[in-house]
């Protein structure tokens, strides 16, 4: 059953003045006024490995300390490995010995949060299966693991190494495999069908570190695409380029097709900030996210792939090189040029909370340029310093004036959450898909009949493409092998979907 849902949601890009300098002042009533003047997210990510989400008294008072903390949205894990928090007609519900027997803790959540105008979005573990920190394997027979995990006689999903090893500790699915792209595309509408959420956050929407990707039918389709027969290193580039492709092309479909199901859920994603190089100085493409982990992030918010990326910056302030790459992280982010959104997660449980109280005011402060984020989420309600003070510590710290902030605490008022301004905007996006079982078929996308290319692309692995962000107006699209052009028009702020015939 669906639950009653305030409106609202996400945020608008703003530029504001820049500041003097970086460094922490006194909070003044100016400061006040332009808090209360600009939206802005604040956020609390809240996992499902501890308590906080699992019992009517413990979602009771996370909505509480939310509110008390004048924050405006949570990110709550509701689906750990694969498992719901929920009634899902996809995953089966977990297993948590911690969950009342028939009670729903997104629903609760739901209509809790929303009497108080606070905002919802489901979080959703995209990659790992499962984890050895349950224990055995899920009992449940129509659990992935069971069905396409390692121990499958057919049909894997997971994904492996270049020696054909699977982690057993965590297994992740691997996102060329056509099925498993399937699946995590019916995960997220599935919440949108059934729950009035405000958003669906994507994480570990990538590989796993370290050169996985080497599921048999996703190594196929390499070889069909690229005509190479051999099995590519871990570092060749062809390889690597495909893996991103594989993310890339992925959170398209599910941005768009979340669209369809309900325009008004955002979709956002948490992403990696790894690796000790400066990204201001740095070529995007040679850092740890693209090349590790193949999440080519900056792409989405260039692009539009997605409304908001909320980085995991999670660095130790204790730490003086960390805390110096924190520092580069976040300017960076400010800076970046982009069409969608980007909000800062400093990590609380790495940090002390005076120090957590500093790497917030940090993230809310303007850049030297006088650029801004559009938000800051720590990480993590539930596990929320490393010095072992009371979490009520954290929360008073966040809107009055405590030993922890030096008098200056963050969030002293309230503010509103923005309509984001891309989803205001005088564009729309197309959703195709071609009838063929081969992918990476390319389609062309023309403004006239004949008349000039706009976007020349790649059918993913179920043959769907997509294009975001396109003016308004009347298009003709086909297959590179095809004389025939097929008439779609794009209208403002709608997804036009087509299927193509090969």
């Amino acid at each position: 059953m669906k639950q009653i849902k305030t409106k609202g949601v996400i945020v608008v890009f703003v530029m504001l003045i820049a500041m003097s300098s970086l460094t922490l002042t006194p909070f003044t009533t100016a400061e006040a006024s332009l808090q209360k003047e600009n939206p802005f997210i604040r956020a609390f990510w809240v996992q499902a490995f501890e308590p906080g989400l699992k019992t009517p008294e413990e979602i009771d008072e996370l909505v509480e300390d939310v509110d008390d903390a004048n924050m405006n949205t949570i990110i709550a894990q509701v689906s750990r490995r694969h498992d719901a928090y929920y009634y899902s007609d996809v995953l089966p519900f977990t297993e948590d010995p911690s969950v009342p027997e028939g009670f729903d803790p997104l629903g609760y959540l739901l209509t809790k949060a929303h009497e108080k105008g606070i905002e919802v979005h489901a979080w959703v573990v995209v990659g790992p299966m499962w984890h050895s920190v349950y224990g055995g394997a899920p009992s449940d027979p129509t659990h992935i693991w069971n069905l396409h995990g390692p121990d499958a006689v057919e049909d894997k999903w997971v994904t492996e190494d270049y020696n054909g090893t699977v982690p057993y500790w965590q297994p992740y699915l691997d996102l060329g495999h056509p099925d498993a792209r399937n699946h995590v595309v019916e995960m997220v509408n599935d919440i949108a069908r059934n729950y009035e959420v405000d958003g669906v956050h994507l994480d570990y929407i990538r590989y796993p570190e370290d050169g996985k990707g080497y599921n048999a039918t996703s190594l196929a389709r390499f070889h069909e695409e690229t005509g190479r027969s051999d099995r590519p290193t871990v570092n060749d580039q062809e390889w690597i380029a495909w893996k991103v492709e594989q993310i890339d092309s992925l959170i398209k479909r599910v941005y768009t097709e979340l669209m369809t199901v309900d325009a008004d859920v955002e979709l956002t994603a948490a992403v990696l900030s790894w690796g000790f190089h400066n990204p201001s100085k740095t070529n995007w493409w040679d850092m740890d996210p693209v090349q590790r982990a193949h999440q080519n992030w900056k792409e989405w918010v260039q692009e539009g792939y997605l409304d908001y990326a909320y980085v995991m910056n999670y660095d130790s302030d204790a730490d003086p090189r960390r805390a110096v790459r924190y520092d580069q992280w976040i300017e960076w982010q400010k800076d970046l040029p982009r069409n969608r959104g980007i909000i800062i997660g400093p990590a609380l449980y790495l940090n002390t909370i005076s120090d957590s109280m500093d790497q917030i005011h940090r993230a809310l402060a303007p850049s030297v340029n006088g650029n801004m984020a559009e938000g800051v989420s720590p990480y993590v309600y539930n596990i929320w310093s490393n010095d072992g003070l009371p979490q009520s510590s954290l929360i008073k710290s966040l809107y009055l004036p405590t030993e922890h902030n030096e008098g200056r605490p963050p969030f002293e008022i309230p503010t509103k959450l923005p309509d984001p301004s891309w989803r205001q905007g005088n564009h729309g996006h197309l959703l195709g898909q071609l009838a063929t079982e081969q992918s990476a078929k390319e389609v062309i996308l023309r403004r006239g009949k004949n008349g000039k290319i706009i976007k020349k692309l790649e059918t993913d692995a179920n043959g769907y493409f997509v294009i975001t962000d396109l003016s308004p107006g009347n298009y003709f699209i086909h297959n590179k092998n095809s004389e025939e052009r097929t008439k779609v028009q794009i209208k403002k702020q709608h997804v036009t979907e087509i299927l193509l015939k090969d």
